[in-house]
């Protein structure tokens, strides 16, 4: 399957990131971040390491989870931390921005909502803090849930 123009463009710049930083792009390493810059799922750990091992079969966990800890501190992945269930991870988007998530199948998609510009700058006035990231999650059921409800509810 051939990548978009901007799937190419976002795994250039994620390998770019961590060749600057001295990292070698094994086959492993290329193949997870080829999934994450491709991904508009937000995949978990375990997802990201199923789909690694299709392509590479010996593929360690702690291959995936190195990877994922690299593209954390150079800013290429926006890691989204639930407390009931694994951490998911967005490689399309690593700039903080909102989401929606499903509270039936945990399914989570990027919110596209303008944001005041200069935000950081004026809460930073107003409180003193040097804000970096933010987070906003909106919690509801997808409409591939609500078919299926609506399904049960009319057998």
């Amino acid at each position: 399957m051939a990548m978009s123009p901007d799937t190419q463009e976002r795994l250039e710049e994620m390998r770019s990131a961590l060749v600057q930083r001295g990292v070698v792009i094994t086959p492993k390493r290329a193949k997870v971040l080829e999934i994450l810059a491709g991904s508009d799922d937000h995949p978990n750990v375990g997802d990201l390491h199923a789909e690694v091992q299709r392509w590479h079969p010996s593929t360690s966990l702690a291959t995936v989870y190195n990877t994922i800890e690299l593209l954390k501190e150079t800013g290429q992945v926006l890691e989204l931390e639930f407390s009931a269930s694994a951490n998911r991870y967005d490689g399309r988007r690593p700039d903080s921005h909102p989401h929606l998530v499903c509270v039936e199948c945990q399914r989570i998609d990027d919110l596209d909502v303008p944001e005041s510009k200069g935000m950081f700058e004026a809460i930073g006035a107003e409180t003193g803090y040097e804000v970096v990231r933010q987070r906003l999650d909106y919690y509801g059921i997808c409409p591939n849930c609500q078919k299926k409800r609506e399904a049960r509810l009319s057998r």
